[in-house]
């Protein structure tokens, strides 16, 4: 992998000033642009005259992460965050189809759960119902019941089919807007050609349409739609994260690592547990082919070779299709990775992406990556500079290289060379680019193992957009 390296500073004096914004000690991911369903418990813990501290509250919540984790595979990860005001938070994450749910106790002995269902399904939304009884009384605190909101009523009805028929209003509410995407976050940056895209693959607008005369055609977009968890549910599970987060090539990270792990047992469950169930073949040999080269490589993966599973799957999958078609994966196809500021660029789907603690962001696969940082700007006076002014500054930390062309898409106004660099003792190319609009400055560099990759580089470089109508 090419390692990306900061970008020169713009030059000390010059007319403005730079100032970097606080990294956000906790980010979550957005929300989904349709209203919805919301699970939130209260309870509270026994304390008596005291207070908890903080650091009392956040080993209660680290309790928490390991009795999540004791669930079993239902539960795919936990997470003991601070939140923007230096609070521990709990996120426990159980589908990729739902937004992690949110845990956190305060200083009263308040304890607050708080859980998005939409659009994992009313499997789902019952299955937590359930899990946050166990909660409490494993941890001996009883939830309010006057102070927790289901709009189902699921968690004192009982009743399944009403939770059921909410979840076919939301889903009937949702594909009313005409959307090009249902059940996928808001900035998902998703480009492949589908019509309306969703957690499960894509659908067309037809069935959108159909779905909002006669809502019950709408259960099958929800990925959990009974609480069981059945060949069914790791089925959809898989078929979720493949569509929406394999990048389709052998990981580069542990993290990709597990998920290419998780979504490998989830499929080998379903299989075990019903041998006739519709599974995607091929799909999930591409996916252990990954892992067999990781393997051979840096070994991210831990899931051992199966080689009965193997021949099975080889025979289920049968021969290769005659036509080449869209294939199961929104990442085998461009994704428009948002960024920091209002900025975003398109990058390959299979690039692996992060950011670290000072904000800057990264996207990379073996041989090119992507480097991006924003800059706030004031000028000596307390006023915004222009983008034009912005520019001025970027143009003074660029190294030398041959000028390609500029950007100017709305607002913003862009420069870049490109060039070699020596990096690790051997040479690179590297685009180096700076962009603004006004108060900022954006600082994106593109690397490539090969001058053959000129044309990407610019191209990536050219993709970089700022969100005020541009």
């Amino acid at each position: 992998m090419v390692t990306a390296v900061r970008s020169p500073s713009p030059q000390q004096g010059s007319s403005v000033q730079l100032s970097t914004t606080e990294p956000t000690k906790l980010r979550l991911r957005s929300g989904l642009p349709f209203m919805p369903i919301t699970l939130v418990f209260t309870g509270h813990l026994t304390l008596g005259d005291r207070r908890l501290s903080r650091s009392e509250a956040k080993d209660w919540l680290a309790r928490a992460a390991v009795w999540f984790e004791g669930v079993g595979d239902a539960v795919l990860d936990t997470q003991l965050m601070r939140d923007s005001e230096d609070r521990p938070v709990l996120l426990v994450e159980l589908h990729p189809a739902a937004l992690p749910i949110e845990i956190r106790l305060r200083g009263s002995g308040r304890v607050q759960a708080t859980a998005i269902t939409t659009p994992a399904g009313p499997g789902y939304h019952q299955y937590l119902c359930d899990l946050f009884r166990h909660l409490a009384d494993d941890f001996d605190f009883e939830w309010d019941t006057a102070n927790c909101t289901d709009p189902t009523d699921f968690f004192t009805s009982r009743s399944t089919a009403a939770v059921e028929q909410q979840f076919l209003r939301w889903i009937a509410g949702a594909c009313r807007r005409n959307p090009a995407s249902v059940g996928l976050p808001a900035g998902h940056g998703f480009t492949y050609p589908g019509e309306v895209l969703t957690p499960l693959g894509p659908r067309s607008r037809e069935w959108a349409a159909s779905v909002v005369v006669e809502p019950h055609r709408g259960g099958s977009f929800f990925a959990w739609w009974n609480p069981k968890l059945d060949a069914e549910f790791y089925r959809n599970r898989a078929l979720a994260r493949l569509w929406c987060e394999f990048p389709w090539r052998a990981p580069l990270t542990d993290a990709e690592g597990e998920v290419a792990d998780q979504i490998a047992n989830d499929l080998a469950t379903a299989f075990k547990l019903d041998p006739a169930t519709e599974l995607p073949w091929a799909a999930w040999l591409e996916l252990l082919e990954a892992i067999q080269t990781d393997a051979s490589g840096e070994q991210f993966c831990v899931t051992p070779t199966d080689t009965v599973l193997s021949v099975e799957l080889w025979k289920r999958a049968g021969p290769p299709p005659v036509t080449v078609g869209p294939r199961i994966g929104y990442r085998r196809y461009p994704v428009r990775a948002t960024l920091d500021g209002g900025w975003s660029v398109e990058v390959p789907g299979s690039f692996a992406r992060e950011w670290d603690e000072d904000r800057n962001w990264t996207g990379w696969d073996r041989t090119r990556t992507v480097w991006f940082r924003r800059v706030g700007f004031t000028k000596p006076n307390g006023s915004a500079p222009t983008a034009l002014e912005a520019l001025e500054v970027g143009r003074r930390s660029l190294p030398e290289g041959e000028a390609v062309p500029g950007l100017e898409v709305g607002e913003i106004r862009g420069a870049a060379v490109f060039g070699p660099v020596e990096e690790d003792g051997r040479t690179v190319w590297r685009l180096s680019g700076v962009a603004g609009v006004a108060g900022q400055l954006a600082v994106c560099n593109v690397y490539a193992e090969s001058a053959d990759d000129r044309e990407w580089a610019i191209q990536t470089w050219r993709s970089l957009r700022h969100s005020n109508g541009t």
